[in-house]
């Protein structure tokens, strides 16, 4: 049986930058930072949310993580839009409805911003604005 998602790992090519932009962004707080060498990985850090964890597996070769995205839910979809925005951060797919997976999740908004080395970051929540 599966009780909660642990933890969503990510290669990032500038571990502080990495770390600031989540930090800063998202209000993830960095607990740890395993210097290495670790295997082919320069570093590894971990950053607390309030359900889980974002591991940053710091690497300067291999592939980028074009394409890989999680998903932060938010209770004011429409304020943490405007504030991602307002701080610069890039918008790869603006907001558009989102169908139901569950009750509760009606009239919910989702997009894509971008993240420093080419992650999706999912932002998914209520909306208070008229379609």
């Amino acid at each position: 049986m599966i009780n909660r998602l642990d933890h969503v790992a990510i290669r990032v090519t500038n571990l502080d930058r990495s770390i600031d932009f989540y930090e800063r962004h998202f209000g993830l707080e960095p607990y740890a930072i395993h210097q290495g060498p670790i295997g082919p990985l320069k570093a590894i850090a971990y950053l607390k949310s309030p359900q889980g964890i974002v591991e940053l597996m710091h690497a300067t070769d291999g592939p980028p993580s074009e394409g890989f995205h999680f998903c932060f839910v938010s209770d004011d979809f429409d304020a943490a839009f405007d504030r991602l925005v307002e701080e610069g951060v890039p918008v790869k797919s603006e907001p558009r409805p989102t169908r139901a997976r569950e009750a509760g999740e009606e009239n919910w908004l989702r997009c894509v911003f971008s993240g420093p080395d080419g992650e999706e970051v999912e932002l998914r929540g209520p909306t208070s604005r008229q379609s």
